[in-house]
């Protein structure tokens, strides 16, 4: 397997982290994304080619990003899209995130996050992108964005921006067939989203998502697929 040019954005902790250790552990060269680098310790550890400043929710930072990576790399061969949050990091949980009384602010901050910024960032690396070896984006996303899934489970505002986000992914693979484009659900995670009873710990979710990225071929483009590679109903 040759080496490949790899960007994992929210890289400091959670599935962002691990996937930076499994990517380095294959070989690859990966640039990992953080807003803080300089307290990005455990990603600096990881061995990251480099570390970049990056506030998804921030077109003015993803713009700096996208020139600043352009200035280390002339080529990316991966793009992993994992930056993301839910309701509780803008100060809304429990029944508070429900569909008859969500702040509608709520939605909007957490759609600029998870549906957005991968939108943004994407568009910003795509010179990079096409100038890339089979180039591949990922965008995880989650069950709870399924039509069939995430119905009766979730929080209203993490709900409708992954949906967002996996018809962002199919409208991608449909503009750019050069590109292989999918959606991954990275299954029940023991992050701080995910909690302590999740039946997936990070690094073996990030390891499942690695080989399943790895064997991805052109034909891939367009699907939403669970962190080992199996359909994912939408």
């Amino acid at each position: 397997m040759s080496k490949r040019r790899i960007v994992v954005t929210g890289a400091n902790r959670g599935i962002g982290l691990e996937l930076v250790r499994s990517f380095v552990g294959l070989g690859h060269s990966v640039y990992g994304t953080a807003r803080n680098p300089d307290a990005s310790e455990d990603l600096k550890a990881a061995g990251a080619s480099g570390i970049l400043p990056l506030d998804v929710s921030d077109p003015e930072s993803i713009t700096t990003f996208g020139t600043e990576l352009a200035e280390t790399t002339d080529a990316i061969d991966l793009l992993v899209n994992n930056a993301g949050v839910g309701s509780v990091s803008f100060g809304a949980e429990g029944a508070a995130v429900g569909i008859d009384v969500v702040d509608p602010a709520v939605i909007t901050q957490v759609f600029e996050v998870n549906s957005l910024g991968p939108l943004l960032v994407t568009r910003a690396l795509m010179p990079l992108l096409q100038a890339g070896s089979d180039a591949i984006v990922c965008n995880i996303s989650s069950q709870l964005g399924s039509m069939v899934v995430g119905a009766g489970i979730g929080d209203v505002p993490y709900n409708v921006s992954k949906a967002a986000l996996n018809m962002i992914t199919v409208k991608y693979a449909n503009a750019h067939p050069e590109i292989t484009f999918v959606a991954v659900h990275p299954g029940w995670v023991q992050t701080d989203m995910g909690g302590a009873d999740a039946s997936l710990t990070p690094p073996e979710s990030a390891s499942a998502i690695a080989e399943t990225l790895m064997g991805l071929t052109q034909e891939d483009s367009g699907r939403f697929l669970n962190w080992n590679g199996t359909e994912h109903p939408w």
